[in-house]
């Protein structure tokens, strides 16, 4: 059985009965605290050792890791968004769910004053309600025992791919908008995605779970080509199985995962602190090492070899898919829908 080291996602249901507990009352904290919610294992250790135990050191402020689900986290902002003083300081999430809680008015607004090293950032990568912490894309990922070469996300629907092209389950929001890009205008009407992914099932499509899923279907070889993490494939391929990525010419699709500070937090100074701790070389580097991803400064300044197997160029993230997250968040429950009705049935 074919696994995985880039644990993550694995790991989500970790720490949802603590959240659960944390929901229904407000735990006591010194004033030398904060509360940081996040996924759990190598994504928490990586963040616990640097930017955690800086702040510790540097500040004596003690960083506590609620570990759990971004469905936990989102509903425990909104169950206490109107009290005094929030449970949670930093909240992490994607980019996509952080739109959704800054549009309900639950985040802190985000400039150079709350985070001295925000013009640090990459320009492409910053909002106005958080800091990115680390980011990737999902790109095309091949067998190349099986396939040449692949270019664009079209090549998915070639004929001589019939009954073995992966997809992840949990990446269907993503998956309809490379389609909607590739086949329409861009990421702001789903139809034209709607309709070439019908296309693509009549082909033969395999939906997988999980990533390690994704991947132990390319170890068996029941598929040789998929929409998948560049990531992922990196790790995939060092792990010796015969893979490759490219970044189709219509753009890779881009995830950033952020954290912002709750309105109602406690402590924002500290909070402001822990964010600027995060885009510090060091918390960047311990990030790339510990999941696969990408730096989100221009100073990260990795070492070539790891820079080479997470990072994009200038000229790659100038062409990523360019998406509408007020879209999304309109149309979220309808492609949650269409995917499970429609697609998946």
């Amino acid at each position: 059985m074919f696994r995985s080291q880039f644990s993550r996602r694995s790991v989500l249901g970790m720490g949802a009965a603590a959240g659960a507990v944390m929901l229904t009352g407000m735990p006591a904290r010194a004033a030398g605290q904060i509360v940081v919610t996040t996924w759990g294992g190598d994504n928490e250790r990586a963040i616990r050792e640097s930017a955690g135990a800086a702040m510790g050191q540097e500040r004596g402020t003690s960083v506590i890791f609620d570990t759990g689900t971004p469905s936990a986290r989102k509903t425990k902002l909104l169950a206490e968004a109107g009290r005094p003083r929030n449970s949670i300081d930093v909240v992490h999430l994607t980019d996509s769910d952080m739109y959704q809680m800054q549009r309900q008015g639950f985040l802190l607004d985000i400039n150079e004053q709350v985070v001295p090293g925000y013009d640090r950032i990459l320009e492409e990568l910053r909002t106005p309600y958080s800091v990115p912490t680390n980011f990737s894309a999902l790109v095309l990922v091949y067998n190349r025992n099986h396939v040449s070469s692949m270019t664009s996300w079209k090549d998915l629907w070639k004929d001589e791919y019939k009954g073995r092209i992966g997809m992840t389950d949990l990446s269907y929001d993503k998956i309809i908008q490379i389609a909607s890009a590739t086949f329409g205008s861009g990421t702001s009407d789903y139809a034209p995605g709607y309709e070439a992914l019908l296309a693509l099932k009549e082909l033969g499509v395999r939906i997988y779970p999980s990533n390690e899923a994704c991947g132990n279907a390319f170890a068996s070889e029941e598929i040789v080509a998929a929409i998948q993490w560049k990531g992922r494939a990196v790790q995939w391929a060092e792990a010796g199985l015969p893979l490759d990525y490219a970044v189709p010419v219509e753009g890779g699709y881009p995830t950033s995962f952020e954290m912002a500070i709750t309105k109602n937090s406690g402590n924002i100074e500290e909070a402001g602190a822990f964010l600027d701790f995060m885009l510090r070389p060091e918390s960047q580097l311990a990030l790339a090492e510990a999941i696969g991803q990408a730096p989100v400064v221009h100073d990260a300044a990795l070492p070539p070899e790891l820079q080479e197997k997470v990072a994009f160029t200038a000229e790659q993230r100038q062409n990523f898919i360019k998406l509408d997250h007020e879209y999304a968040a309109n149309h979220a429950a309808e492609a949650l829908d269409w995917w499970n009705q429609k697609f998946k049935s």
